[in-house]
């Protein structure tokens, strides 16, 4: 349950607050979509995935915070290393 977490503080409450871009307190997929750039586009929706708790599409403040102090460590990075095991030992096509 991440109701009784504290609100995100600092840089995090921060970052909510700059992409919460409709004002209604929550994240959409949309609105996550906006803080990776290409190279980091497989993590948008695992990272979605992982936050959204509740399961509702929409992350509040404290999923928000809450993905992120995680002590498993942050979605997209573990994502990107879940990607990189599964891509070991496979060719890959263009520069690397």
């Amino acid at each position: 349950d991440t109701s009784i977490l504290p609100i995100c503080k600092d840089s995090l409450g921060w970052m909510f607050n700059k992409l919460d871009m409709n004002y209604d307190l929550l994240l959409d997929p949309s609105e996550i979509s906006a803080i990776y750039l290409d190279k980091y586009e497989p993590c948008v929706k695992p990272l979605f995935n992982s936050c959204d708790s509740f399961k509702d599409g929409k992350l509040s403040n404290n999923e928000w915070c809450y993905c992120f102090q995680k002590p498993a460590g942050l979605p997209c990075q573990n994502e990107m290393n879940r990607i990189q095991k599964l891509s070991r030992g496979k060719s890959l096509l263009g520069k690397f």
